[in-house]
């Protein structure tokens, strides 16, 4: 009886003293490689509807009630209420975040004074995976609560939240490539038809911003000249071009055509020229976010050719998916091809 009670004091002491040897908060930093491009992962991401189906904050629980925030709210929120103990009430609000780089979240439990954070930093590879770069700190907690992060860390959350996105990741890419579907980040071999364009030649320095201004010089001109009466269009005018024929390092100036698809049977305006764009094979992908991420675009590019033993040609064709006046920076989207050069 004695030996049992010695045992006890034994275990009630080590239950005292123990967590003085555990940590009172989580600072972690991991590491993931999501087989997808950058641009479907982050998107996944950035929408908290999205994030919630594979998330596992809240995961332990089938019967949570989740809510989320207006589409005209400045941050985008949600928040969850359960009955289950371990998941308990909460709520996650992306606090900042930059376009296909970058999500910083955080996350406030009901009942506690501080907040935990999540931080994503996203990557691409040269192959077109995307490396997530996670930071999870957590608030500290009083000293017996320190059992409640060694036995029920975050980061086990965190773990199986991206173990769970990867599966689903993998679903919806098959999907969106079974649909032809190009996303930020993903490229392709491709075998491009001759594209004839009405447009306006222009030199401009390799500033992105000087380049941008020419462009749309060229555009207005050709679009007034396009215009009828009623201040619209006797067609669609399909997409903006850019086709980039010449880059002269040395000089700082790179020679372009602004444009768009010829049309049979029109007149070209003045300062209008029909030019050619060759076919053959090119290497293709997307470019998200503003204009002077495009340089950053191209670099990935380029890499993916280098691991690839792929020759890329000095030509580039830009074709605008939207308006670059009337849509947010963040948003505008462009397919950008390159030759390959074939022995």
């Amino acid at each position: 009886m004695k030996q049992i009670n010695i045992f006890l004091i034994v275990l009630v002491f080590l239950f005292v003293l123990f967590p003085f040897f555990l940590s009172n908060k989580v600072d972690e930093k991991l590491t993931y490689e999501i087989e997808a491009p950058i641009g479907l992962v982050y998107d996944e991401f950035l929408d908290l509807r999205k994030f919630s189906k594979w998330e596992q904050f809240t995961g332990q629980d089938s019967t949570v009630i989740k809510t989320f925030s207006e589409e005209e709210i400045e941050k985008e929120f949600s928040e969850w209420k359960s009955t289950k103990s371990d998941v308990g009430n909460g709520k996650i609000k992306i606090d900042n975040f930059e376009m296909n780089q970058s999500i910083d979240y955080i996350f406030k439990y009901e009942g506690w004074e501080d907040e935990d954070t999540l931080s994503i930093d996203f990557e691409q590879t040269s192959s077109g995976n995307t490396l997530l770069n996670v930071h999870y700190t957590s608030q500290e907690v009083p000293f017996y609560y320190r059992y409640f992060l060694f036995f029920k860390s975050p980061l086990k959350k965190v773990e199986k939240s991206i173990e769970n996105f990867n599966e689903l990741v993998k679903v919806r890419l098959d999907k969106e490539r079974k649909e032809g579907k190009l996303n930020y980040g993903e490229f392709r071999l491709i075998k491009l038809n001759k594209q004839v364009l009405m447009a306006i030649k222009k030199s401009s320095s390799l500033d992105d911003n000087d380049a941008m201004e020419k462009v749309d010089e060229a555009f207005e001109v050709i679009y007034k000249s396009l215009i009828n009466e009623e201040d619209s269009y006797d067609f669609d005018l399909g997409f903006p071009t850019v086709y980039t024929t010449e880059i002269d390092s040395e000089k700082k100036k790179k020679t372009l055509f602004a444009g768009i698809n010829f049309v049979e049977g029109l007149t070209l305006q003045k300062g209008m020229q029909r030019v050619i764009v060759p076919e053959g094979e090119y290497l293709l992908t997307m470019h998200q976010g503003s204009r002077n991420k495009k340089k950053h675009t191209l670099q990935l590019m380029r890499n993916y050719a280098k691991s690839k033993k792929i020759e890329l040609g000095d030509r580039e064709l830009e074709v605008f998916l939207n308006d670059p006046k009337e849509t947010d920076s963040l948003q505008l989207k462009t397919r950008i091809y390159i030759p390959i050069i074939t022995n």
